[in-house]
């Protein structure tokens, strides 16, 4: 984000700030829908278009296990401004420090981890287990990192593992354009979040983890690159 992108949606800050200190950490429900507002408001302040496509493939009961390109670091505001379905996301644990958006991601229940020991793999794995089992969403970048375009990095081998360990539906996400979100300057105005087709546990429970990966990763890769 620019400075003049900071001080466009500077005036949702103050609110933002205080319903995320005020809120009951534990409603996670009630603080999506929430939150879910916010995030419409900044991306359409920030002077973005927001599509959504592919909504009716929503499962109608959870657990759902949502898999996403990653493009830019505001990548969460898109994705929840257009899903009308409570998820919490698994992320990094470097981005529970940053001020606000950290807090922000506490309050619907997001698992922060240190990907970077055996220990801190091991609770993300199962703490995300456990939530699918109770029926409560999660949204994963399996790329681990931007890729800061439409090109996509390769996805992480293990990132499908809670999915098969909590027998949730995977729905993948494409994102196209939101890396423009953390652009100084761009021409771009429209982003779009699609909804790919739902997957059930029992269509994929047979397919190993690494083609099942490949196949996610290059069908959100052809929907990155047909950009409207």
């Amino acid at each position: 984000m620019t400075p003049f992108q900071v001080l466009r949606s500077a005036h949702l800050l103050p609110g933002a700030w205080l319903y995320a200190h005020r809120c009951d950490m534990e409603d996670w429900e009630k603080n999506y829908k929430k939150l879910r507002v916010y995030s419409q408001k900044v991306v359409k302040a920030l002077g973005f278009q927001l599509q959504s496509e592919g909504i009716e493939n929503l499962p109608e009961q959870g657990p759902i296990f949502f898999v996403s390109n990653h493009q830019g670091t505001l990548d969460p505001a898109p994705i929840v401004a257009t899903c009308p379905l409570p998820l919490a996301f698994v992320s990094k644990k470097e981005n529970e420090k940053i001020p606000l958006l950290g807090r922000l991601a506490l309050m619907i229940g997001t698992i922060h981890f240190d990907r970077d020991t055996r220990e801190g793999n091991v609770h993300m794995l199962r703490e995300s287990a456990r939530r699918l089992k109770q029926g409560k969403n999660l949204l994963i970048f399996p790329e681990g990192t931007r890729s800061k375009g439409d090109q996509m990095n390769e996805f992480k081998m293990g990132s499908l593992q809670p999915a098969y360990m909590g027998k949730a539906t995977i729905v993948p996400i494409t994102l196209q354009h939101c890396y423009a979100l953390d652009e100084r300057h761009t021409r771009i105005r429209s982003l779009k979040v699609i909804y790919g087709k739902a997957i059930p546990y029992e269509e994929y429970r047979a397919i190993k983890q690494e083609d099942l990966l490949k196949r996610l990763h290059d069908e959100i890769q052809q929907k990155a690159y047909a950009v409207q």
